[in-house]
């Protein structure tokens, strides 16, 4: 666990500012919920939303960071740290993991062909789509595709 200089330690334990432990040495975390809430900066809910609402739009094409910073009206630089800060994540990674979504939306939908679906959902071919599948689902495509039947 890393510590904040602001923190306190009671009873060998880490707490929050202001946020005493308890008397038996508990130590008394927020929720992530809690902590998220807390974050300053990022982006503006409405650039957030242009951007989402871009990404789903052109999710087939080549997505490049000047696109989604001018969606943002933002420049580039400012938008990748700003739009890691408001998700969680890199621009590239969102992308992808939509990306990984909408192949599984496609598998579970449609009979289409693995090569079809892979370049509908905006993968360079099928194996870049089953390679990326397999690390974020955990399976691959055609397992996938079986298992949702």
């Amino acid at each position: 666990m890393l510590l904040n200089p602001s923190y306190t330690v009671y009873a060998g334990q880490p707490t929050l500012p202001n946020k005493p432990a308890s008397p038996t040495g508990e130590v008394v975390v927020p929720s992530a919920g809690q902590l998220r809430m807390r974050v300053r900066g990022g982006l503006p809910p409405r650039a957030l939303r242009n951007v989402r609402e871009f990404i789903e739009a052109h999710l087939e094409d080549n997505i490049s960071i000047q696109a989604l910073a001018a969606a943002a009206g933002l420049s580039m630089y400012h938008f990748a740290r700003a739009f890691k800060q408001s998700e969680g994540v890199s621009p590239h990674h969102y992308v992808v993991r939509r990306r990984v979504r909408r192949a599984q939306d496609l598998l579970a939908a449609t009979d289409l062909p693995l090569s079809e679906v892979a370049l509908a959902a905006g993968f360079a071919d099928q194996s870049h789509c089953a390679r990326r599948f397999r690390e974020h689902v955990g399976v691959t495509p055609s397992s996938y595709r079986w298992s949702m039947r």
